[in-house]
């Protein structure tokens, strides 16, 4: 049996999330969660009645707890029954009396004051108004009482202003008066917030106690609690969370940019309560790394469970076929391992790590096949300055290699690369920038430094940077702070830069307050952003764009995320974070695209309810030149480039792992050149190796088409139609004979994927980024914009509409991880 101390920690919690999802303000009386905690044990019962199926017996169980329940409320209450009897005793002046009396004070005489108070009788046209002034002088009573319990040196006023009330002046009581209300406005309501959550809080933590001490099966109430709290937090929308110890460390070090580690990105198993899509930019040695295959993944790159994944998505079972085919999957990926999927320069890569080798053992501590993601990443962590040795094969290398490394606080830059394109005498330059960590600012002014003075001696003297081309594409934001500093280079100061407002959060306004490091009237500034742009990166493409310093180019809008989020410690080393206000561009538009509304209810579906926002109920705003943009669906290019896309084939090499286990195994055989490139051999080589993987079913290249399928193959088994089902057999092999044709439509495409997943395994990641921006279609049509003077200043022109750019090409698809669109501290997030 759990100690009640458990319980009383676990209401702790779930009153503090409680009262500041309620809160008007970002104030809580924390005394108020302390005398909760210290709420004597009496007012439960130590042993509850077993009750069967017996309607006397559920009565009576009802009945005490309800007893329980009422005895529990009427202690917490702050207003007692005989409170008037004791303001009477210590001869408190009533000012409902005092109104009535006038100027009689013979308190001694019952007779002569209901004589005073029939001759002063109010006129009946006033009687309702002075019931009204009864009603909030008794309320002023009660403020009074509750301030008396919260602040007990407050009983001795009443006798002290009887001593010297003669003395005073009505100047000087008014003054006193104003004092003590002032401080009930301020801690009453607050106060009364805590009053209010007693219910459902004493609710909690009853339900929970009796499911530790007579659920039929032993229960986890740590679990059953995070259940609790994640279900109600889940109702109102998809950022508002509970963060567990384990989570608030991750999102703490997320946002620092900053670990203790050895700068190793891994993939593998993770266990089932993690098997969800990457969250945030994470650092190495973490559990969901962006760009790495997260888990058991099937061959469309979706996590396997052993259970869950043997029902469809309406909770039937699937074929026999299906289910093999997940069972093979789920073996596969548990015979791979734990796999390096990045080794960060300057850390691990300098040791000698690179991409695809497989983890063995981590200081003689073998890694077996139960080991996840999450156990390896914990063991890999440790504080600085401690030696830690990792024993690893390597496709094409025979045996077991060990190296021994420190671990450090290993920094994750949010600038992936700057450099000059094309010819460096043109001065363009291009920044990627992944993320708004702590550093971000500063990393963002050296690398504008660093090109600037790039651009200038390429020229020898002639000029410095002539265009710059800022790729915020899949950035899922980060720090308010760090947003405000990057746009601060950009900016001319003084200008706004993003505002925000909400129910309980202070209204804010962020101006840039010092010179821009970057003189957009030298030098052009275009911006890279797609649908996965969200965030702190869409308010840095809001001030831009709302300012006219640059010109937006993508596919079409960002995500649309307005919201703040605040993240605040709670005891036991967690957090939480949830949303607290919307931010606004310097034009005034607010980017939300999808209105959130609280769900749950008893009988009702948890989860909140989302509506996107309608094309009729956006609103027109206008940018500092006076072009029109609007709200309520993201940041809207300027110019339009039609982003290349990725055939089903490709789609379904890249999610399977082909291609990487193609690399792995060309590696065994072959040694890189430096002037390597995939032949038309290599490429065929490829093609069988595939055809292979089909055959033995470990990939399905119709799984594109899996879904709607099923579908249809459920509709028509309902309906009885067999003739029918069988031709859906037919038309999967049909779909795989067309998916293989596909092999020689876009040859190049997937040649290049192949190139880039054989160099990952020996050069570093800046240099794979620097390789891919020179065939990247948006970042050409941006170098094209800002080398054309009169295109760039004709787009930023009043009353301009965006243009659109076409094309044909097909390239490879981003394999990153699904980046969510949250990841802060620092008490704003956004």
């Amino acid at each position: 049996m759990k100690s009640r101390n458990a319980f009383l920690c676990k209401s702790t919690r779930f009153l503090l999330v409680l009262s500041w999802l309620a809160s008007d303000t970002n104030a809580f009386v924390l005394p108020a969660t302390r005398n909760f905690v210290d709420t004597p044990t009496s007012r439960y019962p130590s042993k509850s009645k077993l009750c069967f199926h017996s309607h006397g017996n559920e009565e009576g169980s009802r009945r005490r707890k309800r007893d329980i329940l009422r005895k529990r409320l009427r202690e917490s209450s702050v207003i007692s029954s005989g409170w008037r009897q004791r303001r009477k005793s210590q001869q408190l002046v009533s000012p409902s009396v005092a109104l009535q009396n006038g100027k009689n004070d013979d308190d001694n005489s019952n007779n002569n004051k209901d004589d005073d108070l029939s001759s002063n009788k109010l006129p009946q046209f006033l009687e309702p108004y002075n019931q009204r002034l009864d009603a909030f002088l008794e309320k002023c009573s009660e403020y009074w009482q509750q301030l008396q319990t919260k602040f007990p040196f407050l009983k001795e006023i009443p006798e002290w202003f009887g001593n010297i009330r003669e003395r005073l002046t009505w100047g000087v009581l008014s003054f006193v008066a104003g004092i003590v209300f002032t401080i009930g406005a301020i801690f009453i309501p607050v106060y009364n917030q805590v009053e209010t959550l007693t219910e459902p809080v004493t609710l909690f933590e009853t339900i929970l106690s009796d499911l530790d001490r007579g659920y039929v099966e032993e229960v986890d109430t740590n679990k059953l609690f995070e259940t609790g709290i994640s279900a109600m937090l889940r109702s109102l929308d998809p950022y508002t969370e509970f963060e567990g110890r384990q989570q608030a460390t991750d999102l703490t070090e997320s946002i620092e940019g900053k670990y203790g580690g050895v700068g190793l990105v891994i993939s593998g198993r993770v266990t089932p309560e993690k098997k969800t899509p990457a969250k945030l930019n994470v650092p190495a040695d973490q559990a969901t790394p962006v760009g790495a295959k997260e888990g058991d993944m099937d061959s469309m790159g979706n996590a396997v469970d052993e259970l869950e994944d043997y029902l469809d998505e309406d909770g039937e079972e699937i074929d026999a076929e299906e289910r093999a085919f997940f069972k093979k999957q789920s073996q596969l990926a548990r015979d791979r391992g734990i796999h390096v999927v990045s080794a960060f320069e300057g850390y691990a890569f300098d040791y000698g790590m690179r991409v695809g080798d497989k983890l063995e053992s981590i200081d003689d501590k073998k890694i077996t096949a139960d080991f996840t993601v999450e156990d390896v990443r914990n063991t890999l962590r440790g504080e600085p300055g401690t030696l830690v040795t990792i024993s690893f094969t390597r496709e094409g290398v025979e045996g077991v290699q060990s190296v021994t490394m420190p671990r450090q606080i290993v920094r994750v830059r949010d600038v992936k690369l700057a450099t000059l394109l094309g010819d460096p005498r043109d001065g363009m330059g291009y920044i990627q920038l992944s993320g708004f960590a702590s550093q971000t600012g500063a990393e963002m002014r050296n690398a504008i430094l660093t090109l600037q003075q790039a651009a200038l001696d390429a020229s020898n003297g002639e000029h410095t940077l002539q265009g710059l081309v800022l790729d915020l594409r899949g950035n899922p934001g980060g720090l308010l702070t760090s947003a405000v500093d990057v746009s601060s280079l950009l900016v001319p100061k003084g200008s706004d830069i993003v505002s925000a407002r909400g129910r309980g959060f202070p209204g804010v306004l962020y101006r840039s307050r010092v010179d821009p490091i970057l003189d957009y009237s030298q030098t052009k500034l275009a911006v890279l952003v797609n649908d996965r742009t969200a965030s702190a990166a869409e308010i840095v493409s809001g001030a831009i764009q709302d300012l006219d310093v640059g010109i937006i180019v993508g596919t079409d809008r960002t995500f649309g995320k307005g919201l703040v989020q605040n993240v605040e410690e709670l005891p036991f080393d967690t957090a939480l974070k949830f949303t607290v206000a919307k931010y606004y561009t310097p034009s005034g538009r607010c980017i939300q695209g999808i209105q959130y509304k609280e769900g749950g209810g008893l009988g009702a579906n948890s989860r909140y309810i989302e509506k996107k926002v309608a094309e009729k109920d956006r609103g027109v705003f206008y940018t500092k030149l006076g072009r029109p943009v609007q709200d309520g669906g993201g940041i809207e290019a300027d110019l339009k480039v039609a982003a290349p896309k990725a055939s089903a084939l490709e789609v379904t090499l890249l999610r399977s792992n082909m291609i990487a286990d193609f690399a792995a195994q060309w590696s065994r055989s072959h040694e890189l050149s430096n002037k390597f490139e995939v032949d038309d051999d290599t490429y065929r080589e490829f093609q069988k190796f595939v055809s292979q993987k089909q055959q033995q079913g470990e990939i399905k290249l119709e799984a594109l088409y899996n879904g709607p399928i099923v579908d249809l193959k459920k509709v028509l088994q309902q309906s009885g139609y067999k003739g029918s089902e069988k031709e859906l057999d037919r038309l999967k092999q049909t779909i795989v004979r067309e998916v293989m044709k596909d092999f020689d439509r876009y040859k190049t495409d997937i040649k290049e994927d192949i190139t880039q997943s054989i160099l990952a395994r020996y050069l570093p990641e800046s240099m794979l980024i620097e390789r891919g921006v020179k065939t990247d279609v948006q970042v050409k049509e941006a170098v094209k914009l800002l080398s054309n003077s009169r295109r760039f200043d004709r787009i930023l022109a009043k009353g301009s509409s965006q243009e659109n750019v076409e094309t044909s090409s097909l390239k490879v698809a981003s394999t990153e991880a699904g980046k969510d669109t949250e990841g802060a501290k620092l008490n704003v997030k956004w």
